[in-house]
């Protein structure tokens, strides 16, 4: 689906598999099954070692060995770098052949992964019955400083030749992921970008209370429709990881109640076609 310029692919489902792909910059957020979008991007960054999130990363590179793609980039927090190449072992020795040829980059909050093409990715830490952490893809642009707005162009051209400074490099978070969380993760993060994906398992206590939730390291929906201010900086708020007891016209009809300043910005990644 296309969400405010931006085409978003793929499927999270509690449980079940997440892969959420960015294919116009190739780069998959998590690999629970190797979707045809996900191998499609060169780059997935896991949030963390549960199998609906991780266990379609061998799949992955296998595919892209076998296809002459270029190898797949696993960009993974710094715990599951050993997990990773042992899980690519393990296939190996089950199949009996080699390795699939893949890359595997730590990733942790204070440090950027650059992507090319003036893009990078940041981590942030995320709130799961696990480790985990979340993503943003961050790309770089220049800007008139400024001083130097409104000035003519060919006076802007003679300040170039005589080798002033008149740009400055500022950052523009395209695109967030948090992976699985609990909403309170944004009682200190508080998330910026053109497109945010914040997972929303759980749509009302009729269900699973508020506080079975947080159990089981999940947001429910309640929760972010108390917290509208937070998303004041995120123009499209894209909800996923559902559970898969909810429907797609229970989700619409849940999104419906929120507070207009969030309703008007929020759609969802469908459970089912």
């Amino acid at each position: 689906m296309r969400v405010n310029g931006f085409e978003v692919v793929g499927r999270s489902v509690s449980g079940y598999a997440t892969a959420v792909a960015l294919p116009e910059y190739g780069l998959s957020f998590d690999c629970g099954m190797a979707t045809h979008d996900s191998v499609q991007c060169e780059h997935v960054a896991v949030t963390h070692g549960h199998l609906d999130h991780f266990g379609g990363v061998a799949r992955h590179a296998y595919i892209r060995g076998m296809t002459g793609m270029a190898h797949s980039q696993f960009l993974v927090p710094p715990w599951l770098v050993q997990p990773t190449h042992q899980m690519m072992q393990f296939w190996a020795e089950v199949q009996e052949a080699r390795k699939a040829p893949y890359g595997v980059t730590a990733v942790s909050p204070d440090k950027r992964v650059n992507l090319g093409k003036g893009r990078f990715l940041r981590a942030f830490t995320t709130d799961h019955r696990v480790k985990s952490q979340g993503y943003v893809l961050v790309e770089e642009r220049k800007r008139l400083k400024p001083e130097f707005v409104g000035v003519d162009g060919r006076e802007l051209g003679r300040l170039r030749r005589d080798g002033a400074v008149f740009e400055e490099t500022f950052e523009v978070p395209l695109v967030g992921f948090t992976g699985d969380t609990r909403a309170r993760l944004f009682n200190t993060f508080k998330p910026e970008a053109k497109v945010f994906l914040v997972e929303c398992t759980f749509l009302d206590d009729s269900e699973v209370t508020v506080e079975e939730a947080r159990k089981k390291g999940h947001v429910h929906l309640s929760e972010l429709a108390a917290r509208p201010e937070v998303f004041e900086k995120v123009e499209a708020l894209v909800l996923c990881h559902f559970s898969k007891r909810h429907t797609n016209r229970e989700i619409l009809a849940a999104i419906a109640k929120l507070p207009q300043e969030l309703r008007e910005k929020t759609t969802f990644l469908p459970v089912s076609k």
